[in-house]
């Protein structure tokens, strides 16, 4: 077979490898789980206290500390979640922790009176390879007067 027809087959055969995925330079783009990864986290209320009642509906802002220091703001899509006993609409803040020492905090809007809430925060930070990730912590509890 003359050298230029053999160059010609390889040619033809790194192309059909490559459009198939197989071999060569080029491979087939990573395609992240339609489920981020989820990690756990520990964190607690500051205040109010976990356990807390009598909390005024007003209180206006909530602290804590987390261990995953992406939890304390850094990390993008942060949002710090109030949910109340017995249903209805959870509170959601995104995008407001501030962290200084240690304490984070978190701005809140008005509550419903009488009604006990479970807090937790959670982020989507980045992973290796671009895809996200889902990091959470739950916080404590509190009622309110």
């Amino acid at each position: 077979m003359p050298r230029s027809r053999a160059l010609a087959h390889g040619a033809l055969l790194l192309a059909a490898l490559s459009l198939t995925g197989c071999g060569g330079a080029s491979s087939s783009p990573y395609m992240c789980p339609e489920t981020p990864a989820a990690v756990v986290s520990s964190g607690a209320l500051v205040s109010p206290a976990n356990g807390a009642t009598g909390v005024s509906p007003g209180v206006g802002r909530i602290t804590f500390t987390v261990v995953t220091p992406g939890l304390q703001g850094t990390d993008p899509g942060t949002v710090v979640t109030l949910t109340p006993a017995g249903g209805g609409p959870a509170v959601q803040q995104p995008d407001s922790v501030i962290t200084a020492n240690g304490v984070s905090s978190s701005v809140i809007p008005p509550l419903r009176s009488a009604t006990a809430y479970t807090v937790t925060i959670s982020a989507t930070p980045t992973l290796p390879g671009g895809c996200p990730g889902l990091v959470t912590a739950a916080l404590g509890s509190f009622t309110t007067q």
